[in-house]
Order: structure tokens, then sequence, then C-alpha cells
């Protein structure tokens, strides 16, 4: 677990010294400004995976294409090979029989 850089020194003088709140909220916002996520960084992380996931989605779209054409081919050649071992059963039973 990380730690916050705080000066607690300069927080407590800053506070002796104010009487408003203006003081206590500058500390605050000095003291985690830089380690506080806000909505716009969430909507923006948000934003690159949904960026992320429609590049993903896009390549299985494109690779199951791919697959699909693949698959056609075989199916056709194994059509081919097994009409022609058709026709040769038949001819060697014609031949034989």
């Amino acid at each position: 677990m990380s730690a916050l850089a705080f000066d607690t020194h300069r927080a407590v003088k800053a506070l002796c010294e104010a009487e408003a709140a203006d003081p206590l909220a500058e500390v605050f916002v000095e003291t985690i400004g830089g380690n506080v996520a806000l909505k716009a960084d969430f909507a923006e992380s948000e934003a690159r995976v949904q960026v992320k996931i429609a590049n993903v989605r896009a390549e299985l779209k494109t690779d199951s294409g791919l697959v699909r054409a693949e698959i056609g081919d075989s199916a056709g050649r194994l059509y081919r090979q097994w009409w022609i071992m058709t026709a040769g059963t038949v001819a060697l039973v014609e031949l034989l029989g």
C-alpha cells in the first residue's frame, strides 16, 4: 500500500494561521491532488477499454470468417475425394463382378 506524502508541519501552520476553510481545502488538494482518480479518469479508462474490446471483437469476427472459409474448402476437397473413391469402388465392383 502506498503512503501519501504529507507535510504535517506545513498543514498545521496553515490551519493555525487561517480562520477560513479555504486553507484546509488547499492542504487536502495539495496532499491528495495527484493521487485521486476523478470521474473523468474513469470515463477515459472505460472508453479505452471499450475501444480495445471492439478491436478484439473485430479480430475475432475476421478470424472466425477465415476459419469458416478454411472449413468450407476442406469440406469441398473431402467431398471430391469421396466421389473419386466411390467412382473407383463402383468401377472395381464392375470389373470383378
